[in-house]
Formats: structure tokens, C-alpha cells, sequence
């Protein structure tokens, strides 16, 4: 934020802190944006580009505000932690300087902070407005053991300062954030600019946003809209777990010493209560808070930089909801997401893909989702390893997975309607999934794979494709429509069995190379082209028997079917036949003249009609001889 003033901290308190808050910053490297100059919203679509709506604000800038954002939770969380040993805010809420805004710290305590105490404690920063709502000008950061529950069957409608000079947010290091509202009346919360009186749509010079860092949300009949900027946690809404250092390293601390580095200040008359300005040299407690948890209901997200962003997480339960019309992402279950229940929910118009699954993310269930007109993926899942190799933090690599989509509606998104990359034991069953350039999309070494009863409709290319070292694949009993192909394999292997194809204008299934050998099996295929099975460039003889080709069209060439038929071998059998054909026509053709057949050997005599080997000389033209003319 221009013109921050931060108060210098003692080295080690920052590198403790630094290493809770900035984790999940690190991990979300992955769902940053793209700067807007790097997307090409109508490129073709491709593995490796990033497609979607081009992000609109300022890249190098707004980076810039969340290293600061950064910056700024840590130096509270080290302040409060030395606030709370030293017992100088005298156990009541307090605020800090930070930066031109300030920041009310809400302290632990049994009972929840709600809308009286803010009033009660920021008289002049938290104020009704003539309209009814409510109007924040600084920060709230909510403690561990600390929770602010603002909830209003009349509609509460809360509005957080943002201007071009300087923009607020409410924050949870450990604490609990409830807000609630009712299904004819829910409670608005969005950034506002009281000077021009209306929602702030510019990103480039920070925006107001809503982070639960550690602890536990519930928000019920909520609508967020118009929040956040460029990063996941400070994109809008975003639940951010953090795994906590165990111990700070007591040489950081005497380099700060060394260095003559002041310790972190508690400004005397900026602390409520006023009084207790004094020196504290101590470092922060940073256990006590981790994985984050979440009970989402009858939220409408909108128009925010993500629609929510959720990380390090742990039985998050959404309902009912919705995210549209974000600048990047609907909704992100980002790095450690476990356990968690998407259901019932809509995710549409976003600038890249309706929900996106990271890697890490583990045992995550979504069903009944409404995924429409995304700039990118309808919904996309990645579990591939998060190192292929010895890394910084050792890494572990193995693939994650165990995730679920079913019964959903993808339709009309930019690019595919459900996209997988890497990842194990991933089921897709039973979704309706149409209009993309392909239907559904398993790529990256994805083990075991089952796409089980989904209806895929009027894909450009593929309806069905499975590539990249895909093994263990099962695809059974699902229909598609339309396409080039209807189940395409290529570098993968699997069941393709009892499916229904239709429609398609190339192939009804095809296998190229592989690694293992592919069934196909049970398929009812109708279409038009070369071949209903092709299997001619599989690396190992597929199985395939009782399919179904009685609807299908052959479309080959001339050329392609002589070429086929005129092989070395095939020629040298037609010659030989042909000659046989030959020989019996001249034959025939004789019968029809009257010529008699004579037979071959006809001059010569079977040996049956010689004499046993006695010569007769009368036979050869002369009597026998008399005895006188015998020889003496």
C-alpha cells in the first residue's frame, strides 16, 4: 500500500511469523494469475496455455500490495502475541498503526465480538450509515479465541473502505468469523468507496478482501461481491490454513541484537486503551491455530478477483452456493484441502475455470455442480506429485487424489468441460457434460481413473480423451454424441466397455500406442468415417470383440481401401487363384465347342495289361525255334 509505515520488528518474531502467515502465499504460486499481456483469451486452446478472460488489473503493482498485505499480518500477529503476555493492552481490544490505516485487534474472549461491541470500540471507524448499512475505514484482525459474529435477519449490509489511496480487510489469525443473514434477506459485505459512493472495481491499486487464517467460518445467506485482488488470499473470500513453525531460532534473535534492531512496539497512544506504550522483547507464540474449517451456506460470491480461495483446510462443507462473474477463478480448493463437500453449487462466468482443484487436495467430493460459460474448464482436478525429485522442503512425490465428480452439469465452457491432470483413484460418474472443444479431458499419469455413466454431447474433437501415461482407466456404460472421436486413447491404456457412441465423424474409439494392452468391449457404435474401432496404431494388440458396428458408415477412400486391400501377400494370393479360375474357364469353354476331353496319358499303357516280363518271339515276328536249329 503506498506511504506504509511498518513498525520495525524484532528479526526473529518476523522470521517466526513470516514462516505461519506467508506459507499458504508460497503454495498458492500455482492459482496466481497471469499478467493480463500472457493470455490470449481467443488462442487456440492447447495444454499448456493458460486460456480464459484476460485479467485486468495491474500485475507488477498489485503483487506488490500483497507482499505488503503480508508484511503487515505480521507484524500484527507478533505485536499481539507480546501484547497478550505482557497483559499492556490490560485485556481489552486494541489498534495499532499500520501504515495510513490503522488496525483493531479483537482479543480472545468467551463471548463474541458483534455488531454493539464494534460500535462500542470503533466509534469513529465503524459507523452507520444514512442508508442503514454499516461503512469499516481500518482493519479488523480477529485473535485466536477471539470470534466476530455479525448476523441480521433485516440484511445487513456492510461496507469495507476502498479507495485508490487505501482499502481495509478483516482478518482471523486463529479466531472465528460468523456471518449470517436469512434466505429472503442475506447480509451483503463488499468493498466501498465513500467518497464516489459506490463498490470499487479497480484492482490495480488494492482492493478490500476477507482472509480466515487458522480457526473456523460460517457464513449462512451471505453475498460477497466486488473483494479482492490479484492473489488467492487476498483474492475476495479466502480460508487459509497455516502450518506454525515449533520453535524460532534463538540465533535470529541475538543477530537482531547485534544489529541493534528495536524490538516490536505497542504505540502508546494508538493502543486501546490508551496508556502502555512500552518496549516488548519478546518472540511471538505461534501454535494454537492450523488447518482451517468452514461451514458455507446460500453464498453468492461475485465479481470479486476469486470468487473463494481455500487452503490447508479441513471438513469444508459448501451449500447451495454460488460464484460467478470472478476475475479468475469461482472457487479454488487449493494445497491441503481434505474432506470436503461441495454440493448443490453453481459456478459460472468466471474469467478461467468454474472450480478448480490443486493439487494436495484430497478426499474432496463435488456433486450437483452447475459449471457454466468459464473462460477456461468447466471444473478441473490436479493431483500430480508436488516434486518429481529432492526439493527445498522435501517434498513428498507422491500423487494425490480420492476425489469425486459426480451427477454435475458442465456446459458451454471455453475450453473443456472437466479436465484432469495427474492424480489416482479419481471417479467421474454420472455428469451431463456438453459443449466444449472436448467433452472430458484425463491426461498427466493419472492412475485409475473411472468415467462411469456421463452423457457428453457435441464436442468439437474428442468427447472422451484419455492421453499422457493415463493406466488402470475405466470407461463403462457412458453415451456420447457428436465429436471427432467418441473414446480416445493415445499413451494410455484401460476398459472402454458397454458405451453408447453416436454421432461422432472419425472414429468411434481409438487406441494409439500404450503402454499396457486396452479392452474394448460391448460398445454400441453409430457414425461415419474411416473405422468405428481403431485400433491399427496401438503398441499392443487390444482386445476387442462384441462391439456393436451394425450403425456405423463407412467413409475410407478408394485409394486408402485398395491400398489396404493390394498387399505383397494378398497380391500373390489373388495371382494364384486367378490362374485356377483361369484354367477351369478354358475348360469349360471347350465343353460348350463339342470337343471331347481327351485324357492325358492316352498313348500310354497301365502296366496291368503287359506280360510278367517272357518275351514271345512271335510277338516280336518270328515262329519258335526247331531243335535242329537250336545250337548244339
Amino acid at each position: 500500500m503506498p506511504g506504509i509505515r511498518m513498525p520495525r520488528l524484532a528479526a526473529a518474531a518476523v522470521l517466526g511469523v513470516a514462516a505461519a502467515l506467508v506459507a499458504p502465499l508460497a503454495a498458492h504460486a500455482a492459482a496466481t494469475p497471469v499478467a493480463a499481456s500472457s493470455i490470449d483469451p481467443n488462442s487456440p486452446a492447447t495444454d499448456t496455455a493458460v486460456q480464459g478472460d484476460a485479467y485486468p488489473g495491474d500485475p507488477a503493482l498489485e503483487s506488490q500490495l500483497v507482499a505488503a498485505e503480508d508484511r503487515r499480518l505480521i507484524d500484527v500477529r507478533a505485536i499481539s502475541n507480546a501484547a497478550g503476555w505482557t497483559n499492556v493492552n490490560q485485556g481489552r481490544p486494541y489498534r495499532l498503526v499500520t501504515g495510513n490505516t490503522y488496525t483493531l485487534v479483537l482479543i480472545r474472549r468467551e463471548a463474541p465480538y458483534t455488531l454493539d461491541d464494534l460500535l462500542e470500540y470503533a466509534p469513529s471507524t465503524f459507523v452507520r450509515q444514512p442508508d442503514g448499512s454499516y461503512l469499516l475505514t481500518e482493519n479488523i484482525v480477529v485473535e485466536q479465541g477471539a470470534t466476530l459474529k455479525l448476523e441480521s435477519e433485516d440484511g445487513l449490509v456492510l461496507h469495507l473502505a476502498s479507495t485508490p489511496d487505501a482499502f481495509v480487510s478483516i482478518v482471523t489469525i486463529g479466531g472465528a468469523l460468523l456471518f449470517g443473514g436469512t434466505e429472503d434477506r442475506p447480509m451483503e459485505v463488499t468493498s466501498w468507496d465513500p467518497v464516489s459512493r459506490t463498490v470499487d472495481t479497480e484492482t490495480s491499486d488494492g482492493r478490500a478482501y476477507l482472509r480466515v487464517t487458522g480457526g473456523h467460518a460460517a457464513f449462512t445467506h451471505v453475498t460477497f461481491h466486488d473483494l479482492g485482488f490479484w492473489s488467492g488470499t487476498t483474492g475476495g473470500v479466502s480460508l487459509t490454513g497455516t502450518a506454525a513453525p515449533e520453535t524460532l531460532s534463538e540465533d535470529a534473535d541475538q543477530n537482531r541484537v547485534n544489529n541493534g534492531e528495536a524490538g516490536p512496539q505497542v504505540y502508546g497512544t494508538e493502543i486501546y486503551p490508551a496508556g502502555g506504550a512500552e518496549l516488548l522483547d519478546l518472540a511471538p507464540d505461534l501454535g494454537g491455530y492450523s488447518y482451517v474449517s468452514a461451514a458455507i451456506d446460500g453464498v453468492e460470491s461475485r465479481d470479486n478477483a476469486f470468487g473463494m480461495f481455500i487452503t490447508s483446510a479441513v471438513g469444508i462443507d459448501i451449500r447451495d452456493s454460488t460464484f460467478s462473474n470472478n476475475l479468475v477463478d469461482g472457487l479454488v480448493l487449493h494445497r491441503g484441502v481434505t474432506n470436503t463437500v461441495v454440493h448443490n453449487t453453481t459456478a459460472s462466468n468466471n474469467g478461467v475455470d468454474g472450480v478448480n482443484l490443486t493439487r494436495a487436495a484430497t478426499g474432496v467430493i463435488l456433486d450437483r455442480i452447475t459449471a457454466e460459460e468459464n473462460g477456461r474448464n468447466g471444473i478441473r482436478l490436479e493431483g500430480g506429485p508436488l516434486a518429481d525429485g529432492p526439493s527445498a522442503t522435501g517434498t513428498a512425490t507422491g500423487a494425490y487424489g480420492n476425489n469425486t465428480v459426480s451427477n454435475s452439469l458442465v456446459n458451454g465452457n471455453g475450453r473443456y468441460g472437466i479436465e484432469v491432470v495427474g492424480g489416482e483413484n479419481i471417479v467421474l460418474d454420472g455428469n451431463s457434460v456438453s459443449d466444449h472443444q472436448m467433452g472430458i479431458v484425463v491426461a498427466g499419469g493419472v492412475i485409475g481413473v473411472m468415467l462411469t455413466d456421463n452423457i457428453v454431447e457435441n464436442s468439437v474433437e474428442h468427447a472422451i480423451a484419455l492421453r499422457g501415461g493415463v493406466t488402470g482407466a475405466t470407461v463403462q456404460g457412458n453415451s456420447v454424441e457428436g465429436g471427432t472421436v467418441g473414446v480416445f486413447l493415445r499413451d494410455a491404456s484401460g476398459l472402454v466397455d458397454r458405451n453408447v457412441v453416436a454421432g461422432v465423424s472419425n472414429h468411434a474409439v481409438t487406441v494409439i500406442r500404450g503402454t499396457d494392452p486396452s479392452t474394448v468391449t460391448n460398445n454400441i457404435v453409430s457414425g461415419r468415417g474411416p473405422s468405428a474401432i481403431d485400433v491399427a496404431r496401438a503398441a499392443l494388440d487390444p482386445t476387442v470383440e462384441d462391439n456393436d458396428l451394425e450403425g456405423w458408415q463407412s467413409t475410407k477412400p478408394l485409394d486408402v481401401i485398395l491400398r489396404s486391400i493390394f498387399q505383397p501377400l494378398t497380391v500373390m494370393w489373388i495371382l494364384l487363384g486367378g490362374a485356377v479360375v483361369i484354367t477351369a474357364l478354358t475348360g469349360l469353354r471347350g465343353r460348350r465347342k463339342g470337343t471331347a476331353i481327351r485324357h492325358p496319358y492316352e498313348s500310354h499303357r497301365p502296366l496291368d495289361q503287359l506280360t510278367a516280363g517272357v518275351a514271345d518271339p512271335a510277338a516280336l515276328g518270328r515262329g519258335r525255334p526247331t531243335p535242329e536249329e537250336r545250337p548244339a
